[in-house]
């Protein structure tokens, strides 16, 4: 089952490199329901796997100077506070806590 996880690893790594998102999105299931890794550390991984991706494309960027860094000034760091501790609370109070204590048909799947 591990081959098919990489073999979707590289159409994602495609998919991101052509449109340029939707890397967290394809990444999750793929953890999830190829590798077995379980959903709320898949989606740690999966941060970490589209951050170090975007991270090297943003250098690479910078390299080749074509970062603009007035739009970057207008929604980029808007975007980081306090939009995004609103979501880590929101997820860390209700969504992490109701998927924890439901029946989740994924562990039947995952365990078979």
């Amino acid at each position: 089952m591990e081959i098919w996880g990489y073999i979707a690893a590289i159409f994602i790594g495609l998919s991101l490199g052509l449109t340029g998102g939707g890397g967290s999105i394809l990444t999750v299931p793929v953890l999830v329901y190829l590798f077995g890794v379980e959903p709320v550390l898949a989606t740690g991984y999966s941060l970490f796997i589209v951050g170090a991706t975007s991270l090297v494309g943003g250098l690479r960027a910078y390299k080749y100077q074509q970062v603009d860094f007035r739009a970057v000034s207008l929604f980029g760091i808007p975007s980081i506070f306090p939009y995004s501790s609103l979501v880590i609370l929101f997820c860390q109070k209700f969504l992490i806590p109701f998927f924890i204590y439901q029946d989740m048909p994924y562990k039947k799947a995952v365990s078979s």
